[in-house]
């Protein structure tokens, strides 16, 4: 089978990963997988987690709206994929999945899938929600199957009459969760946080997210900033990479909390920094299953995030985790208080997060549900001809 994926960015975040982890094992079944993305790309990252998948550049597709730029990613798109006559395309990321949808079925390629990460008309004001919205529906009339990461995307594309229900299926974002099972803290850990020999351990809150608006460092640290400074035994680190590292920096700076945070960059071992950290916090306004959220319970560690759509399926408000609701900062404080004062209901939560059952989000998994979608959708004529 002849895959092609299409994405607006193939960075360091959990779209791309959840992709390039499918890639590497259908390529590893035999099938040929191509990743097409956009001008934002890291092709060391890419290469390294999905070997053997070939790499097409789309430099005219960017993630903002451009007159210019977006008919011709459209084009671009279109003729690439009459060349390559792939069996699916599977796209990924709202601006890809427009573009490249409309570009596959101008192409006329025989299965188009759409990966649902997240949903862009959820979480914004009424005019940008009818756009977006007008659009997905736009799409979904030429979208064969939509991939869903958690049952909460799916409920809302049913909510909102995105597609037919037959085409709507749900497949959890996948990891290598005995990597995270096994997580031990870095060695140099002490160093990470700028501690002494002699200094005491801290209470280590951490937060892995790209340095991104949507996941509300800038807010966070405004929010959080007099708690910290009255829990002097608290050191919170940021775990991730983005164009915001700048802004994160001077706001560190401007609140006078050089001593208390710690910018780490992006980490090729986020299962150790989870395992370092007492306490997990997520605080993104809009997402889909995060699976920074997931690794923090595979590690074992109680988090306090804002609500989001299906994070029920893996979160018990009290129990392996804390859910607040969107925007309510206070509330967001009050829980993170309640684990950093009680070590007890820290270890409590931590022993309900190990247990909690995650072997749906195996990544071998999900590549081999993935599969089987294709399949399922594709005319019984492909499926002849599709590796054994």
């Amino acid at each position: 089978m002849k895959i092609v994926h299409i994405l607006t960015r193939l960075l360091r975040a959990g779209s791309e990963e959840n992709t390039l982890l499918t890639a590497a094992r259908h390529v590893a079944a035999g099938h040929e997988v191509i990743l097409m993305h956009g001008r934002d790309v890291l092709p060391e990252f890419a290469r390294a987690l999905a070997p053997g998948a070939e790499l097409v550049a789309v430099p005219n597709l960017v993630r903002n709206l451009s007159p210019v730029q977006d008919p011709a990613a459209f084009l671009e798109i279109r003729r690439l994929l009459r060349e390559i006559q792939p069996d699916v395309v599977h796209t990924h990321q709202s601006k890809a999945g427009i573009i490249g949808r409309f570009a596959a079925a101008s192409a006329r390629v025989p299965l188009v899938v759409h990966g649902v990460h997240i949903l862009p008309f959820l979480g914004v004001g009424p005019a940008q929600k009818a756009v977006y919205l007008g659009l997905e529906r736009a799409t979904a009339r030429m979208t064969d199957g939509f991939i869903h990461v958690s049952e909460g995307m799916r409920r809302a594309c049913q909510d909102h009459k995105v597609g037919a229900s037959r085409q709507h299926f749900v497949v959890p974002s996948g990891f290598e969760l005995s990597r995270f099972r096994q997580a031990v803290p870095p060695e140099g850990w002490r160093d990470l946080l700028g501690l002494g020999s002699d200094a005491p351990r801290p209470v280590v809150i951490a937060m892995l997210a790209v340095l991104e608006p949507r996941k509300r460092h800038l807010e966070l640290l405004r929010e959080i900033a007099i708690f910290l400074k009255q829990l002097p035994e608290l050191h919170l680190v940021f775990a991730g990479d983005g164009h915001l590292w700048s802004a994160i920096e001077d706001t560190i700076r401007e609140l006078d909390l050089e001593n208390q945070v710690t910018l780490l960059g992006y980490r090729t071992d986020p299962e150790r920094i989870i395992a370092m950290a007492d306490i997990c916090i997520h605080t993104a306004e809009r997402e889909g299953l995060p699976r920074t959220v997931l690794q923090t319970l595979t590690v074992g560690r109680p988090v306090v995030l804002f609500d989001l759509p299906g994070i029920e399926e893996i979160i018990t408000h009290g129990v392996n985790g804390f859910i607040v609701p969107q925007e309510d900062w206070e509330g967001f404080r009050e829980r993170l208080g309640q684990l950093v004062s009680s070590p007890e209901r820290r270890a409590a939560m931590a022993a309900e997060a190990r247990a909690t059952p995650l072997d749906r989000w195996d990544a071998d998994f999900m590549a081999r549900r993935t599969l089987e979608i294709y399949e399922e959708l594709l005319p019984r004529s492909l499926l002849r001809e599709a590796p054994a």
